[in-house]
């Protein structure tokens, strides 16, 4: 008999000491079945350990993880602060008896002729497949420009040497063209993410596991394929905050973990965007990543011409009015994409004689009105109640105002109702193929106007957009967040990428800020100038990436409650050997103080120091206070 210590999914940095007979050969990375309390769970062996006379024994070996992905998620766990049993119940599927034949590997579609700045990236990076050497490379290209080809010139390099690829995307909504591309190229790949049954997670995972499937397509959560023979990592759009997760655990960053997984598995990580994360364009500009750059669209295409016009009260201006009329009345490129990003009808209701308003009674939050459903709903703890007429103080009418995109959806099919219009965001696509069919309608011409909140913004590569209209460029700028103005300039960038792929498109965008820099910049086409413009007041502010920034979060149904903890836990930070390498902010009510009836603040801490915040927040990860709710998050994206 031989003992073990075994991480199973409890939330506390302690593994638990199992007996397992010899012939189980259990190693370090084994997936075994194991008695917990009153239950049966899931651990992975971490380690051998002394013999233990209460020790319970391991019932069943199930595998043995990749000894990579092992290592990998130990760096996981210790960067962003989540025992080992939890990021192992994160990663692995629900474990059935079912396995799907994947075909394979064969190169069936034509290549496309590349362009001289292609052919550089692509050459530099076949360097580093041929030599199985780890490098970062940001392949920083406009919209159009033909990163995609280069990934997938890559790609054949990597599948030749019988090795596979994981191909990441940040948005379900945009795997469906992306596997149509894969498969037209290779006449393979499936796809890993959230939305699938039970039965295709456990599916894919067994055929990365088995070496049965070379192509892995997927969101976040598919950084953790278990391939035993990984070549090549893809992150496209690397600079979307969807690679974030903050719920559940772990709060892992899929882009940080791709860059990790490259360097522990010695392989090359590819970056691709239109507009990097400053974090990434800044480790590419001082030598960290590999700067790679494709300045120009494909086959001569001209960047799309970017007008900005106030609208001042109204939905739609004269300009954007006139340009959609123009549009979709042409026989080239007659589609428009019009983008806001909010969604519902409209975001506020108000009784203008006692200025009672529509708030959700869990949160410091207007309600939202839905028409659709005509009821107010809380997009933030999903709180729902029937539609107010009249003013429950007052009795007056009560006027929403504002607008979202069932709104602009309203507007539009009156004004164009001879049209095909669609509407995508969270509220209309619901089930898992929605994406897909909406994609192939629109591959195929039958929707002339494409509305929607930021899943319009990426990936959506057709030749036959004239005209891209933002209806507010607004939404996001003034809000409480370091990262607004990298936000917006990314979001209105991506969106006016979508015009003009198939000859010279137009993009309007509506704004009562106009001469906002991320504006500005966006109308431009100028990263740079907005590069150095945001670098400035990053460095003079200290945030990333000059600095590494951790966040806690206290929350309570009690506010006194909160503050007591969070002034303990300040107090206790203050009292680190190490106190003058780190910076204290807070602690501070959060942006939004009051969720699901929750009071909630937040402390803020910046050092330059590597590891530091690691080694600070691990030492208060045990220390908990009855109702209260304390977490901790490694590389915040979000501040509200």
């Amino acid at each position: 008999m031989r003992y073990y210590n075994i991480a199973v999914p409890i939330d506390k940095f302690i593994n638990f000491t199992y007996v397992a007979k010899e012939e189980m050969n259990l190693n370090e990375g084994s997936v075994v079945s194991v008695p917990f309390k009153s239950r049966t769970v899931l651990g992975v062996v971490i380690e051998e350990a002394k013999a233990y006379k209460g020790a319970k024994e391991v019932e069943e070996k199930i595998l043995d993880l990749p000894i990579n992905l092992y290592e990998l998620v130990l760096w996981v766990s210790d960067y962003y602060l989540c025992p080992l049993g939890i990021v192992y119940s994160f990663i692995l599927p629900p474990f059935m008896k079912r396995i799907k034949r994947v075909e394979e590997y064969q190169i069936i579609g034509k290549f496309l002729n590349l362009s001289t700045p292609q052919e550089k990236s692509y050459l530099r990076i076949k360097k580093a497949v041929e030599e199985d050497s780890h490098e970062t490379f940001l392949l920083f290209g406009v919209t159009g420009s033909g990163k995609t080809e280069v990934y997938l010139r890559v790609m054949e390099d990597v599948l030749k040497k019988g090795k596979s690829v994981l191909y990441l995307v940040p948005e379900i909504s945009i795997i469906p063209q992306v596997l149509e591309r894969v498969r037209g190229r290779f006449g393979m790949g499936e796809a890993y993410h959230y939305k699938l049954s039970k039965g295709m997670r456990y599916s894919y995972w067994m055929s990365t596991y088995n070496g049965k499937l070379k192509i892995g397509i997927g969101s976040r959560m598919s950084i953790f394929s278990p391939f035993h023979d990984l070549g090549l990592i893809i992150v496209d759009e690397e600079h979307s905050e969807s690679y974030k997760q903050e719920e559940p655990k772990p709060r892992f960053s899929a882009r940080d973990v791709a860059v990790m997984r490259g360097a522990i598995e010695r392989i090359p990580v590819i970056l691709g965007s239109a507009t990097p994360s400053l974090e990434s364009y800044y480790k590419a500009k001082n030598g960290e990543y590999i700067f790679l750059e494709l300045p120009e669209r494909v086959k001569g295409q001209e960047m799309p011409d970017v007008e900005i016009v106030d609208p001042g009260r109204n939905i739609f201006s004269a300009e954007m009015d006139k340009a959609i009329k123009e549009t979709i009345n042409k026989k080239d490129m007659p589609r428009v994409i019009l983008f806001l990003n909010r969604r519902g009808y409209a975001p506020y209701g108000k009784c203008y004689k006692c200025g009672w308003a529509a708030r959700c009674p869990n949160c410091d939050i207007s309600l939202n009105f839905h028409k659709a459903t005509n009821s107010l709903l809380c997009h933030h703890c999903g709180y729902k109640m029937d539609k107010v007429i009249n003013c429950p103080k007052c009795g007056k009418e009560v006027t929403y105002l504002g607008w979202g995109t069932q709104r602009i959806e309203e507007e539009i099919k009156t004004k164009y109702k001879e049209y095909n219009i669609q509407r995508m965001d969270t509220d209309s696509i619901s089930r898992r193929h929605d994406h897909e069919r909406i994609y192939n309608d629109l591959k195929r011409g039958e929707i002339q106007i494409l509305l929607g909140t930021q899943m319009v913004t990426k990936g959506l590569d057709l030749p036959d957009i004239g005209l891209v209209g933002v209806i507010s460029a607004d939404t996001a700028i003034n809000l409480p967040d370091f990262r607004a103005s990298e936000r917006t300039f990314q979001l209105l960038s991506q969106v006016a990428g979508r015009a003009g792929r198939g000859g010279k498109g137009k993009v309007i965008i509506q704004s009562n800020n106009p001469n906002h820099y991320a504006i500005r910049f966006a109308k431009e086409h100028n990263y740079e100038g907005f590069y150095d413009k945001e670098r400035e007041f990053r460095l003079s502010a200290k945030y990333p990436p000059f600095v590494n920034l951790a966040r806690i979060l206290i929350r309570s149904k009690e506010e006194e409650e909160v503050i007591k903890v969070a002034l303990k836990i300040k107090t206790k930070l203050n009292e680190s050997k190490e106190r003058e390498l780190f910076t204290i902010l807070g602690p501070v009510p959060c942006p939004i103080g009051w969720i699901e009836r929750n009071y909630r603040y937040h402390i803020l801490l910046k050092s330059e120091e590597e590891n530091l915040l690691q080694r600070l927040l691990k030492n208060l990860y045990s220390f908990r206070v009855g109702g209260v709710r304390i977490s901790f998050e490694i590389d915040p994206v979000n501040m509200l």
